[in-house]
């Protein structure tokens, strides 16, 4: 039997990149997803490639900065799967390089509005169904620029930092109902990164000890999977730096 066979899992920012690796591996062992995003004929293309295996996806268009699309997701999730057992909150805008006097407040509200507001009014949404489900689990997203105050990335790296927090409020009052919420902070390099951006990839790779960049399928999945089990009811309210050891703690 499959580690998450049965299990239901909403996906956000599912169209591209660390959402998109992670709904696939989701589906691989065994959860049915629902993946939503904006770009609908990406949400298909991942459906298509995840049916070629025995997986289920449920496309659903979604720009979270609309709480009635977000309820929107949610229902459509619930109406075609029963119920929502894992939600994972990869979607972020505002994530130019914009150094903070050049930051406006139309910037740092879409960096807000995209980020820990709607990661946050998803886990709303989704909280009756977690609750129901016995073992829920919530996976945000938030990111070492936020942690390391990277230049150029002050809208973002403070909406990185807001879903950390809270992640750490949710883990907090939702402990009782059996959810466990956890954050991830991924280094890794996806296909477009390794052909577009060589220098910046070398630059990362000497500063991890082993060497590499890892990717969300190989090197990133795992961890989610693990927390979002049943293996991972003791883990709750913690920052996961999944890095390949950038970042070194005593």
């Amino acid at each position: 039997m499959k580690k998450l066979e049965g299990r239901v899992a909403i996906v956000t920012g599912a169209s591209s990149g660390v959402g998109r690796g992670l709904a696939k591996v989701l589906a691989e062992n065994g959860a049915r997803i629902c993946a939503c995003a904006r770009r609908v004929e990406k949400l298909e293309e991942l459906k298509a490639e995840v049916e070629a295996f025995g997986g289920e996806v449920l496309p659903v268009a979604c720009d979270v900065t609309d709480v009635d699309q977000i309820n929107n997701v949610v229902a459509q999730c619930v109406e075609r799967f029963g119920g929502i057992d894992i939600l994972i909150n990869c979607a972020q805008g505002a994530m130019e390089y914009r150094e903070i006097n050049d930051v406006d407040e139309a910037y740092a509200l879409e960096a807000f509005e995209s980020g820990p507001l709607a990661s946050m009014m998803f886990m709303k949404a989704c909280f009756p169904y977690l609750k129901e489900s016995g073992h829920g689990r919530v996976i945000n997203t938030a990111s070492a620029a936020g942690y390391d105050g990277n230049a150029g990335f002050g809208a973002y790296g403070m909406a990185k930092e807001a879903i950390r927090a809270i992640t750490r409020t949710a883990a907090n009052e939702w402990g009782k109902y059996g959810i466990t919420v956890n954050v991830f902070l991924p280094i890794i390099a996806t296909d477009f990164f390794r052909e577009t951006q060589p220098a910046a990839l070398k630059s990362l790779e000497a500063k991890t000890p082993l060497g590499y960049i890892g990717t969300t399928e190989a090197d990133c999945a795992p961890l989610i999977v693990l927390l979002v089990s049943d293996e991972g009811g003791y883990f709750t309210g913690q920052s996961y730096m999944v890095d390949g050891g950038i970042h070194k703690h005593s």
